[in-house]
């Protein structure tokens, strides 16, 4: 692989380009640039890899399997996200297992690599603390979320935010922030749907009434 394709996959991204602005020559050498089709990067629990990635593109699910089946998703990750990182660092399996919830492109960086670099360089290891401590702040408030609040709750707490950060609220993207089953989901849509405080398009949801939603949330037993 040319080295052009990795400076290619680190320009692609501010927050790539930060994280990888001070990597080693030597290791920065030895990168891998990946590319997968939705959900054909999965990565699984309990298992043990050989690499470490950063998402440069795309959105994956990082999510935990209950042994009676159940799925319960921890987070969603944008691009400048390691993936496997705490692994490679206490050289452990997979604590979840994560999947790519659209095309994405990965840097490849094998584990020994990621720990010498994380131990070398000293700014990379402070922005290395600055992304866990934020993956640990989501996944603490994604925990409230699931054992204080009702699945109404929850899905009216997350239209709220979708629609203060102006970004288009979709069934698929409920699936990711609740924990509720998908036929669950649409019960709560239906009935908010009903009394009017939102309205549901073939592809997408839009608040009509926030005063109401707000009341519903705060009223919920």
């Amino acid at each position: 692989m040319s080295i052009n394709e990795v400076y290619e996959a680190i320009n692609a991204n501010d927050r790539v380009r930060l994280l990888m602005k001070t990597v080693p020559l030597n290791i920065l050498e030895r990168m891998q640039v990946k590319h997968f089709e939705t959900k054909k990067f999965l990565l699984h629990q309990d298992e043990s890899y050989d690499n470490t990635y950063l998402l440069v593109s795309g959105r994956v699910k990082v999510f935990l399997n209950s042994p009676n089946g159940k799925q319960v998703v921890l987070d969603v990750y944008d691009p400048g996200m390691f993936l496997g990182e705490q692994e490679a660092i206490i050289k452990r399996p997979y604590s979840a297992s994560i999947i790519n919830i659209s095309p994405v492109t990965v840097l490849e960086i094998r584990n020994a690599d990621f720990v010498e670099w994380s131990q070398k360089d000293h700014r990379f290891a402070d922005r290395l603390i600055s992304n866990l401590s934020e993956q640990i702040y989501h996944l603490t408030k994604r925990m409230e979320r699931y054992s204080m609040h009702s699945a109404l709750q929850q899905i009216g707490l997350f239209l709220l935010h979708c629609d203060n950060e102006k970004v288009p609220i979709t069934r698929e993207r409920i699936t990711y922030e609740v924990d509720t089953s998908y036929r669950n989901i649409n019960r709560v849509l239906k009935r908010l749907a009903d009394i009017a405080v939102i309205e549901i398009t073939r592809s997408t949801i839009k608040i009509t009434d926030r005063q109401t939603l707000q009341k519903i949330i705060e009223t919920e037993d």
